[in-house]
């Protein structure tokens, strides 16, 4: 059985918005009666964060969140990024700078709790201002642009970011999963940090860390689901795990 870090105090920020592109509504879409945020939201409840807030620049998401008794932080319209909605949540919740925050994807129903509370411990025991969650790459993903790969150093250590698989070796690459921990003084001063050339040209946002020598820490993720519902096809792959889950009760 793991165990937990009786030390262990962070919070989680799920940042949520109505823009996708691909899948207009994307965070209210119903999988099997619930909401994808909802789903989110309720995963991260089980882990042992001392609270749990959605960060959203919309109305009817906060609605939502309040129909369902879920805590909800109203952001601005004009962030660029779920990074900027995250600086101003823990400004507006007053956090201290040496709080941690986990960054948890609006748009994964299945994240699992214990990799939520490990990030939160990698965070805490290495004094780390910026922790991470990987998983192993399958053969589809490998030649993939759309899924982010990374590379391991000693202790844990991210070396690199790439969308390319031939970036570093290949048969050394992980698959990048979009789950962050933070400490707060750290978030507050990287959005203020100007957009570096390798973050415009590889589109990968964790490049400005990099860039600015920031060490970058990742764990291997234990769940056995790692969807990020994108398109109408992940929203069916999602409702096909939720019935599972369903069928198995």
């Amino acid at each position: 059985m793991r165990q937990e870090n009786s030390l262990m105090s962070y919070r989680v920020l799920i940042p949520a918005r109505l823009g996708s592109t691909r899948l207009p509504n994307k965070p209210l879409k119903d999988i099997l009666g619930k909401t994808l945020l909802q789903r989110v939201v309720e995963q991260s409840k089980r882990s042992s964060a001392k609270s749990v807030h959605v960060a959203t620049d919309s109305n009817e998401i906060i609605e939502h969140c309040n129909e369902l008794n879920i805590q909800s932080i109203l952001t601005s319209t004009e962030h660029k990024t779920g990074s900027d909605r995250l600086a101003e949540s823990c400004n507006i919740l007053e956090l201290d700078d040496e709080e941690i925050i986990i960054n948890v994807q609006g748009d994964e129903p299945f994240i699992d709790p214990q990799d939520i509370n490990q990030l939160a411990n990698v965070a805490i025991s290495k004094k780390a201002n910026m922790v991470t969650l990987f998983a192993d790459l399958n053969k589809k993903e490998f030649a993939d642009k759309n899924v982010v790969k990374l590379w391991l150093g000693s202790d844990s250590r991210v070396e690199d970011f790439s969308r390319d698989i031939n970036h570093l070796k290949p048969e050394e690459a992980k698959k990048h999963l979009g789950v962050y921990g933070y400490k707060v003084s750290f978030l507050r001063s990287f959005v203020q940090w100007n957009q570096t050339v390798n973050e415009s040209q590889r589109n990968l946002e964790q490049m400005r860390a990099m860039d600015k020598g920031e060490k970058i820490y990742a764990i291997k993720s234990e769940g056995k689901y790692h969807l990020g519902v994108d398109t109408e096809n992940d929203l069916q792959d999602a409702i096909k795990i939720a019935k599972s889950f369903n069928e198995s009760n």
